[in-house]
């Protein structure tokens, strides 16, 4: 028979596994873009690394809880691939409707894209038509390029009739200074970077596109497998670590590194 006594005494380690539980540490798989700097990009140094303000950002959630995080490189489109699979837990892009069939995200963004640009050749013999486009069909009739997987360019050029597809953005910017491609639609931020890293600042222009497509900023928020355990209660955690770890002038001071 259990008595009263007996039942006090064993209450304590009925709850123990369910603390330890709790306090355990929770390790989240998220892969990135390998080239999208200073977003995510491979670290020079080690290659099997990916650095950037993502990373940045993400990590200052591990100082407010027992969550951490390990950070992947991977070509873009096997990155979201991995997640859809259960290979990989995580990743932080925009929210699309086919992302949703299989990654749930966090009402909170990481941070948001900036006011999203045209990039061009001043030299190329459309610059000034182009310069002067006031709609989005105003494009149709240059030639543009978007790298694989790139969800943004695809909703917005989804009715483009010449859209070519390559591997990464330091290809298209020099399709761009060549002639072969008229323009690139593409934050300005990632794209300004990586076109200092590259050489080409002399040879490249832009201009900002929000208004014609209706649209001042991207947000970026982390999106989980479904298919993780407790995923929803999961994500709503990572929301209020987001809240709490980034507020405005931390979240800054992290962009502001690489500006």
């Amino acid at each position: 028979m259990i008595t009263r006594r007996r039942f006090l005494g064993a209450f304590p380690a009925l709850l123990l596994p369910l603390y330890s539980r709790a306090e355990q540490t929770r390790t989240l798989r998220v892969v990135y873009h390998p080239n999208i700097p200073p977003y995510s990009y491979q670290d020079p140094q080690d290659g099997t690394q990916v650095i950037g303000i993502l990373i940045d950002l993400i990590n200052e959630l591990e100082l407010v809880s027992n969550t951490s995080f390990s950070h992947h490189p991977y070509p873009w489109k096997r990155a979201q691939v991995l997640v859809e699979t259960g290979k990989a837990d995580a990743f932080c892009c925009p929210v699309t409707a086919e992302r949703e069939r299989y990654a749930i995200f966090s009402k909170t963004p990481i941070t948001n894209l900036f006011e999203p640009a045209i990039f061009y050749n001043p030299n190329n013999p459309h610059a000034e038509k182009i310069k002067a486009a006031q709609q989005i069909e105003d494009f149709y009739s240059f030639k543009t390029a978007a790298f694989l997987g790139n969800s943004s360019h695809s909703q917005t050029w989804k009715n483009h009739p010449d859209v070519k597809l390559v591997p990464n953005v330091e290809q298209i910017l020099k399709m761009i200074e060549r002639g072969r491609i008229d323009f690139y639609f593409a934050d300005p931020i990632v794209t300004g970077h990586l076109i200092k890293q590259i050489g080409l600042t002399e040879k490249l222009d832009s201009f900002p596109m929000g208004s014609i497509v209706g649209r001042k900023k991207i947000p970026m928020r982390f999106g989980l497998r479904r298919s993780y355990p407790d995923a929803e209660k999961v994500i709503e955690l990572i929301d209020e670590l987001i809240i709490k770890a980034l507020p405005t002038a931390r979240h800054d001071s992290i962009i502001n590194r690489y500006l």
